[in-house]
């Protein structure tokens, strides 16, 4: 579900992003943090949706890998760090009328420069054995998606307690409770004696 930027990371919010509308792409570009909320994005259209695509299929390929003891293909690796090298868009701080600075971005960003924000952060977190340790897929049935487990203990089993974590919840509730938790005998047994 995009919009959720539960993962602890940008580039695991990328991986579980549908990207088939303009539309969604800035939700996830500005809801992870990847531009301020106030800086402008009117260059965003349908021809960044297939690079911002490749980022995602390459992240999600190389964290699965990670998280399954596999290497990775080197294409993969190879994406990933040209995307990288590419300068990220340059922020500043500017004072609010109340005072207050905020970030901004130096100018309007291009794809590329999103682009390089987003792989820098799969480089550093692959790199990091600390953020590595942390890497998790939620135990959800069917979802598929990653996450930094920070919890207390370390024990997070689901990327959304509200959407996985209660979906898991009702089904552990139905199994011990078959007749949708109903207490006491069956009503249609007690008409029939």
């Amino acid at each position: 579900m995009p919009g959720r930027f539960e993962a602890g990371r940008v580039c695991l919010e990328l991986a579980d992003e549908a990207l088939d509308r303009v539309e969604g792409l800035v939700v996830f570009l500005r809801g992870a943090g990847v531009v301020p909320a106030g800086a402008r994005l009117a260059g965003v259209d349908r021809r960044w949706l297939g690079p911002f695509r490749e980022l995602r299929d390459c992240v999600a390929e190389l964290v699965g890998a990670q998280l399954s003891g596999r290497p990775a293909r080197p294409a993969a690796l190879a994406l990933l760090n040209a995307l990288a090298a590419a300068a990220p868009p340059a922020p500043r701080a500017v004072r609010t009328r109340s005072g207050l600075l905020v970030r901004t971005l130096g100018g309007e960003p291009d794809c590329r420069a999103l682009l390089a924000a987003v792989a820098r952060d799969a480089v550093e977190l692959l790199t990091d054995p600390a953020a590595r340790a942390l890497l998790r897929r939620c135990e959800g049935p069917g979802c598929r998606r990653c996450y930094l487990d920070t919890s207390r203990g370390r024990r997070r089993r689901w990327c959304s307690s509200e959407e996985c974590g209660n979906r898991a919840r009702v089904a552990r509730h139905r199994a011990a409770h078959p007749r949708g938790g109903l207490s006491g005998p069956d009503p249609k047994d007690t008409a029939q004696a």
